[in-house]
């Protein structure tokens, strides 16, 4: 059987190092959905902060 992801990547042997990447990957890939998104310090999991019925805010595009 093969090794997990886990086990093989450098990256993510390192609990802390998987943590802190893990918390940048949701963050930017919320932040593109539109979505805003904080982590809860005591379950450690991730919260919308975007309120249900409001629609995200688009972004300005220059022309160039």
């Amino acid at each position: 059987m093969k090794k997990s992801l886990l086990e093989t990547n450098p990256h993510l042997k390192d609990p802390a190092t998987r943590n802190k990447a893990l918390a940048r990957n949701v963050a930017s890939s919320s932040a593109v959905e539109g979505i805003r998104v904080k982590r809860d310090a005591t379950t450690g999991r991730f919260v919308s902060q975007t309120k249900i019925g409001k629609a995200p805010t688009k972004s300005v595009k220059t022309s160039r």
